[in-house]
């Protein structure tokens, strides 16, 4: 029984964009929809991205002007090295930077703290991979976000170098506005341990 279960991820890169309009995406969905309906695929979505050396401040704007509360973070030479939301921007973080550093109102400001202080790298990540996303419904999306306590989950896929590259991106929220009214099941409430025990 393949694992629907979140899972760390040491590297990735980008999937090549296929050029066209992307699908229709629908305003609601079942809960037994299948999940890839909800999923940003960016095979046909544009993929938001911050520098690792741009300053908070630049990268919320950048996702303000792109619509997106989730921008993946690169290197100098486009290489893929985590990501950062807008929630990280304009939460506790920053502050737990700088006073991780030793910062006084003299000494630092806001404007200093750059993406790679607070950014969440890629050995950190929790995936699914999108094959077994194929077999999952909405719901069961869903419940692994809320099971998990994340606002996001990347998923993977097989890259032609034998490593793993990024091929969507599930929103807590986007799922949230398209099954209301829908039943979540409980599994929702389950720890993420004992689901990767039920999946074994």
């Amino acid at each position: 029984m393949p694992s629907t279960h979140p899972a760390p991820l040491q590297s990735a890169s980008f999937p090549i964009l296929i050029p066209g309009a992307p699908a229709t995406r629908p305003f609601r969905l079942a809960p037994d929809a299948p999940a890839t309906q909800a999923l940003t695929d960016f095979r046909s979505a544009p993929v938001v991205t911050a520098r690792y050396d741009a300053t908070i401040d630049e990268a919320l704007n950048q996702m303000k002007l792109s619509g997106a509360r989730f921008a993946f973070v690169v290197g100098s030479d486009r290489q893929l090295l985590g990501s950062i939301t807008s929630y990280d921007i304009q939460g506790e973080k920053p502050m737990q930077y700088m006073m991780s550093v030793g910062c006084s109102e003299t000494t630092c400001a806001w404007a200093d703290v750059q993406v790679e202080n607070i950014m969440e790298p890629i050995a950190q990540w929790q995936v699914l991979d999108y094959a077994d996303v194929v077999g999952m419904t909405a719901a069961e999306v869903a419940a692994l976000l809320t099971a998990s306590n994340r606002r996001y989950l990347v998923v993977v896929e097989p890259a032609s170098d034998g490593a793993r590259q990024v091929r969507g991106l599930f929103s807590a929220a986007r799922l949230q506005l398209l099954l209301a009214g829908g039943d979540v099941p409980a599994v929702a409430a389950v720890p993420v341990a004992q689901r990767a025990a039920m999946a074994a």
